[in-house]
C-alpha cells in the first residue's frame, strides 16, 4: 500500500493523528480506483504495515486480521459514555419478632395470648380473669405471667421454620413438665405460630382441635378484639360453655 493511499484511508476514517512524513500529496487527493461515496467503506484483503496497525489499535479499530470483504461504519463524532450498571443487592431477610403471654391458672389449663404491640393492659387482664371464672376457675387474680418471645436473645437469627421449631420445642417441654388438659389460644397469632400448618388447616377459624389424646386446644378471639368488638365475647362463650375447668386450689 502506498503511503499516500494509506494516509487517505485513515483520514477518511477520521484518524488524523497519524500523518506519514512522505505523504505530501494527501490533501484533496484520492488514489485511483478508491471510492468512498457509500455509507460504509469496504476494505479489500491486503497486508497492513506496522504503523497503520499501531494507529488503528489506538483508535479501537481492528486491522490485525484483514478479511476478504469487511464493512467498517464511519465513527460517530462523539462516543457515548457507557451506561453504568447497578447490581441490585439481595434484600436482607425480614426479622421475625413474635411474643406470647402465658398463664397457668390451674393444673388443667394453660392460657396463651399473642402480644399485639404491648403486653395485656388492665382491661384485657380483667376480661381474661372473668372468662376463666365463668368456666369455673374461681380466680381472685391471674397468676404470674410468663413471656415467650423470638428472638430469644439479641441478634438471634432464624427463618420461619427455625422459629416454629423453637416454639414447638418450648411448648412441648412445658407440657412435659406440667401437663394440662386444655390450652386456650387467644388470637390468630397464637394459633398461627403455636400450631403446625397442618393443625391450622384442620381448624382455620375459632373452634377446638385435639393436640394429642390428652390435650384439647381451643382457639378463641384475641382479648383486644373482644374488647373492641363485644359481639365476639358471645362467640367465645359458645365455645367455652361446654368445658368446665377444675377450680384453682385455695
Amino acid at each position: 500500500m502506498q503511503p499516500s493511499q494509506q494516509a487517505y484511508y485513515l483520514q477518511t476514517l477520521g484518524i488524523v493523528q497519524y500523518v506519514p512524513k512522505d505523504a505530501v500529496q494527501l490533501i484533496d487527493e484520492v488514489p485511483a480506483g478508491v471510492a468512498f461515496n457509500e455509507p460504509s467503506l469496504e476494505i479489500a484483503e491486503a497486508s497492513v504495515d506496522r504503523k497503520t496497525i499501531d494507529v488503528a489499535a489506538r483508535m479501537n479499530l481492528n486491522f490485525d486480521e484483514p478479511v476478504a470483504t469487511k464493512k467498517v461504519s464511519r465513527p460517530a463524532s462523539q462516543a457515548k459514555p457507557a451506561a453504568s450498571v447497578t447490581v441490585a443487592s439481595e434484600a436482607p431477610a425480614a426479622l421475625i419478632e413474635v411474643k406470647f403471654s402465658l398463664w397457668q391458672p390451674n393444673s388443667e389449663v394453660l392460657v396463651c395470648s399473642g402480644v399485639e404491640g404491648a403486653l395485656a393492659d388492665g382491661d384485657q387482664m380483667q376480661l381474661l380473669t372473668n372468662i376463666l371464672n365463668a368456666v369455673g376457675s374461681g380466680l381472685h387474680r391471674l397468676p404470674q405471667m410468663e413471656l415467650v418471645e423470638w428472638p430469644p436473645y439479641p441478634n438471634a437469627e432464624g427463618d420461619e421454620s427455625e422459629v416454629r421449631e423453637f416454639l414447638a420445642t418450648l411448648l412441648q417441654a412445658r407440657l412435659s413438665a406440667r401437663p394440662v388438659k386444655y390450652i386456650l389460644l387467644f388470637g390468630e397469632a397464637a394459633a398461627d405460630w403455636l400450631l403446625s400448618p397442618q393443625q391450622r388447616s384442620e381448624q382455620p377459624s375459632f373452634g377446638h382441635l385435639a393436640l394429642s389424646e390428652e390435650i384439647t386446644v381451643l382457639l378463641v378471639p384475641s382479648l383486644s378484639s373482644m374488647i373492641n368488638t363485644p359481639q365476639l365475647k358471645a362467640t367465645t362463650w359458645q365455645l367455652l360453655k361446654s368445658v368446665s375447668f377444675v377450680p384453682a386450689a385455695a
